[in-house]
């Protein structure tokens, strides 16, 4: 039996690059014209004699931000990040599959839409479930010592988040399992990570780690970039220099996020295809 390794499920998403330059060129095009049209609309959305963006500190300053084309944006992003990331499932379990650079509009990223969907709804009611059942275990003891509040307090919160992430790395291949599946595998989800959660959870602080340090790495050189908040130019020459600020600035956040969403889920569809290849119920690999 092969060892499941959480180290080579997080280099998944490097491998993937490796193997697939040109469709991850593609990918990064398509989120960087995607980025590129939230610019602009932004650009567009700015008020008259406004010298300098003001950053949002609500919902509904963000949404203002993109003025009445808010709603469009974020049908646009949810597009291209279900497009984006159901072609990285497909080059890691269909590698076969590679025509449009793995990217197609289809019933895979239908049913990952429907899911997503519906793991928002269901996100609104249950979300504060744990918090609230542990509370409600926590409440008769800190009634019956009340010194003892904060301990309680302190350890009601940290077993809330163990909780939640505990939950999350059990459902985290609800995604991939439906991809790879081609339905909705009601039955098999949670089932498909029993015995698995340590291995997933390695697999994710990998992942982390890897972003954090990425992070850092655009953090470093976005510093390097001239500034583009500033006022608006008067001449030719200050809107072509500050066109082409703000067109790195997007060409590096959008290779950011690529290279980010190619690992995490790379490293996903890794997982699943090691899991499940150890044999389930006698469900084979895609």
């Amino acid at each position: 039996m092969k060892r499941l390794s959480a180290y080579d499920a997080a280099g998944e998403g490097f491998a993937l690059m490796r193997r697939e330059p040109w469709a991850f060129a593609a990918w990064t095009g398509v989120w960087f014209v995607t980025f590129s049209i939230a610019a602009w609309t932004v650009a567009v959305s700015r008020p008259v004699g406004q010298t300098a963006l003001v950053a949002p500190d609500t919902l509904a300053g963000i949404a203002a931000r993109f003025g009445p084309f808010w709603a469009y944006l974020v049908a646009l992003f949810v597009l291209v990040w279900l497009i984006t990331a159901v072609a990285t499932f497909r080059a890691v379990l269909r590698p076969a599959e590679r025509a449009w650079f793995f990217l197609r509009f289809s019933a895979d990223e239908l049913r990952l839409g429907l899911l997503t969907l519906i793991a928002f709804l269901a996100a609104i009611p249950l979300g504060g479930a744990p918090a609230y059942f542990i509370f409600v275990l926590f409440s008769p003891l800190m009634r019956a010592i009340p010194d003892a509040t904060r301990a309680f307090t302190v350890a009601g919160a940290a077993l809330t988040i163990w909780v939640d992430v505990w939950l999350s790395v059990r459902l985290s291949l609800i995604a991939v399992e439906t991809f790879s599946e081609r339905r909705f595998h009601l039955t098999a989800y949670w089932p498909v990570t029993r015995g698995r959660f340590w291995y997933l959870l390695g697999c994710y602080i990998f992942v982390f780690l890897v972003l954090l340090g990425l992070l850092a790495l655009l953090f470093v050189v976005s510093l390097l970039l001239p500034p583009v908040n500033g006022p608006h130019p008067t001449t030719i020459l200050d809107r072509g220099g500050l066109l082409l600020q703000a067109g790195l600035l997007t060409a590096l956040i959008s290779l950011f996020w690529t290279i980010s969403s190619t690992i995490f889920y790379a490293c996903q569809a890794h997982a699943f295809r090691a899991v499940v290849g150890e044999g389930r119920d006698g469900v084979a690999p895609a």
